[in-house]
Order: C-alpha cells, then structure tokens, then sequence
C-alpha cells in the first residue's frame, strides 16, 4: 500500500488551504447552498470530474471515479454553516452578515476537494470505485442525507466515511469509536394552554405559567425515574416562551427542547414518557397540552469492519497509534446516521485544535476557527481510506 498520500496532501496544503478559505468567506445557511454547489462543482470540473448537481432536488453535488463495474466506496462531507455572527476577526472571515462557517463544514469540503484531487491522480490503482458526496443542510433538521439517499447517492455503495472537524481533538489526534457513536435526537416543542387574565385575580384563571413549570421540573425525573442507570440519555428543555406583561396571566407558554439516546428502544421510551407527563400535569394544574415530538436524526452506529479499515489508514497516513483516541458516545446528532443504517459506515472527529493560534473554541462559536494543518491530514486520510478499501 502506497503511503505516500500524507506528503502528496501537504504539496497541495495551499491550494486546500484556499479552498477552504473562500468557502469560509462564503457561508450560506442549510438550504441555501447555491454558490457553495457551484463553487465545489467547479473546482471538481478543473481536476477532470464530471460532476452532478442539484442531487435530490437539493443542493447537493456528487462526482464518480468509476472503476469499471465496481461497487462504490463513498466519501461525504457537509456544506451548510450557520446563523452566527463571526468575531474571529480574520481576513478571510464571512462576508455574509450573521452567517458563519461555525462548524467546520468548510474545511470538510476543502478536506474532500484535496482527497478528489489525490484519487484522480492515482486513479489507475484503484480496485473500487469512488463517489464524493458532497451534502447541503446537515445543520437543519430533517438534515440533507435522507433527499441525498433519495436521489440514489448509495446506489451501488458498499462503505461511507466521514471526518469531522474537532477543537475539542488536538492537532494529530483521531477520535472515533465501534458501535453507536452519535445520539438519535428528537426535538420537541410543547405548548401548554390555560385561560389568561389579570396578574391579580388568578382565581379566575388557568394559569399555563404554573403549570408549565410544573412540566419542565417532571421532565427532569424522565431519565432519572424512567431509564436503566447503564443507558445513557437525556431531555432538555433549552426555550421558554410566555406572556407580554407583568400583570397578565397568559393563555399559553411555548416550550421547546431535545431527547437524546443512544438506543431506539430508550429513545422510544423516553419520548412516550415525555409526552404522559406534560399532557397529565397540564391537566392536573386544569391546563391542556399539545406535545409534538420530532422523529429526529437516528442513533449513528460506526460499523467496526469500516471503522477499522479507517484506522488502518490513519496510520498508513502517519496518524501515531497513540493519538488515535476511542471516544465515549456524543451526545450530538448527526444526519451521516442515515447512511449508516443503509451500508457500512465509519465516522471520526479529526483533531484541529491549537490555542496558540487560537483554534480552541467550542463549535458553533462565533470565535470557532481550526488549525488548517489538519486540511491535508484529512485529504490525506480520505483518499488512503478508498483506497486501502479498494485493496482489500
């Protein structure tokens, strides 16, 4: 096996670096990835692929390095960004006011335009096929994956993979695990209804204030009272939302929050036991309450094949076999989880910290930035993962 991609990446480190650079410039919001498409299908025709736009009547943008009639090993990085006012300050910072590459979604896309770059110089040595996925609207529920699937971006796929971006990860460092690995998610809303009135004379009221605080304190005996002690979740409630003046009892409050597990049988669980409580002590309090519950991303399971052939080429690509952490499960969602439940697939975090350079905020940040020395290691790790997988 070649394992040369590591140091072919780092010749291209400016040219990736770039790229993700002028993505980040550009942020557009899920949904809304139009010059992100255009830009990446582009940049894709220029290295001689012929890529596919529009994929399930999204912004999506696949492209295909056939090996005759080979089955597919897909590589999938996201496009969207979020709606956050940068304050890094930098020079190549958004120039899309209150919108911002918070996330890493840019330099998953550069990571995959150097690992396109490097497959297509290498592409007579290759024994499988290859499909870039490069995939809008990760950040908004129902995510992108489910309309990419629809438009038939698995079709002949045998194995996914993933890289996301890490600040909580060190330069170096390669963070993954076997087995359940990113939380399903349910968002609810609930909406508890009473009778206003005025402030003083409560009496005359169903007040839905009282009652919603009743809710969110029984919510919290959900997991404690209601899950097994060896099965992790958890409910939220992250909005609250009542009434216009001090002296007046509202006739409703707004709820919003998440449910989170690791396992489709608890997460069902959960979310009936959501929904028994607030109903019944709206009604205790003589309120009424409308839960509506959101099916949600599902549990996003690593298979250990995939996730092996993964770490085979972190190392090829010089990843030391100490920085390769096992991770415990992540309470985050992510849409690569639809993938996962139609064909083998392997997620990682690839370390991209460095408070020097100040590249350790949290995700979704207004100050988040990475350290762009992990742009080639990630090329680097996707070209070597289809092809290690393609040799078997």
């Amino acid at each position: 096996m070649n394992t040369s991609f590591y140091e072919e990446a780092l010749q291209l480190a400016e040219e990736i670096r770039a790229w993700r650079r002028s993505l980040h410039a550009h942020p557009e919001l899920s949904g809304q990835e139009e010059w992100t498409a255009h830009f990446i299908a582009e940049r894709l025709r220029e290295m001689g692929f012929a890529p596919t736009e529009g994929v399930g009547q999204t912004c999506g943008v696949t492209a295909d390095l056939p090996v005759n009639d080979e089955p597919f090993v897909a590589l999938r990085a996201d496009m969207d960004a979020l709606p956050v006012a940068e304050e890094t300050g930098v020079d190549y910072a958004s120039t899309n006011p209150g919108v911002m590459h918070a996330c890493g979604h840019d330099a998953h896309m550069a990571m995959l335009l150097g690992a396109a770059r490097l497959l297509q110089q290498h592409k007579q040595r290759l024994k499988r096929s290859v499909r870039l996925i490069f995939q809008p609207r990760e950040e908004l529920y129902p995510g992108g994956a489910p309309a990419m699937i629809a438009g038939g971006v698995l079709a002949g796929v045998e194995a996914i993979f993933g890289i996301h971006v890490c600040t909580s990860l060190q330069l170096g460092q390669l963070g993954t695990r076997v087995g359940p690995f990113m939380a399903a998610v349910n968002p609810f809303k609930i909406v508890v209804r009473g009778r206003g009135g005025h402030a003083a004379m409560p009496d005359q009221c169903i007040d839905p204030v009282v009652a919603a605080a009743h809710i969110i304190v029984a919510l919290q005996t959900v997991v404690s009272r209601s899950v097994a002690i060896a099965e992790p979740a958890v409910v939220s409630v992250t909005q609250l939302q009542a009434g216009t003046a001090d002296n007046v009892i509202p006739n409703e409050v707004r709820l919003c929050g998440t449910i989170r597990a690791f396992d489709e049988r608890v997460r069902t669980g959960v979310c009936e036991r959501v929904r028994e409580l607030a109903e019944g002590v709206a009604r205790a309090h003589r309120a009424g309450a409308e839960v509506d519950i959101c099916p949600g991303y599902p549990v996003q399971v690593n298979d250990k094949d995939t996730t092996e052939r993964v770490l085979e080429a972190a190392r090829t690509v010089g990843i030391e076999q100490d920085h390769l952490i096992t991770l415990a499960p992540q309470g985050v969602g992510e849409d690569f989880a639809y993938y996962c439940q139609k064909v083998p697939g392997a997620f990682v975090f690839l370390g991209a910290a460095n408070e020097p350079k100040g590249c350790a905020y949290p995700h979704h940040h207004p100050h988040f930035n990475i350290d762009e020395d992990v742009l080639p290691r990630g090329a680097a790790l996707h070209a070597q993962f289809a092809l290690g997988f393609a040799n078997p």
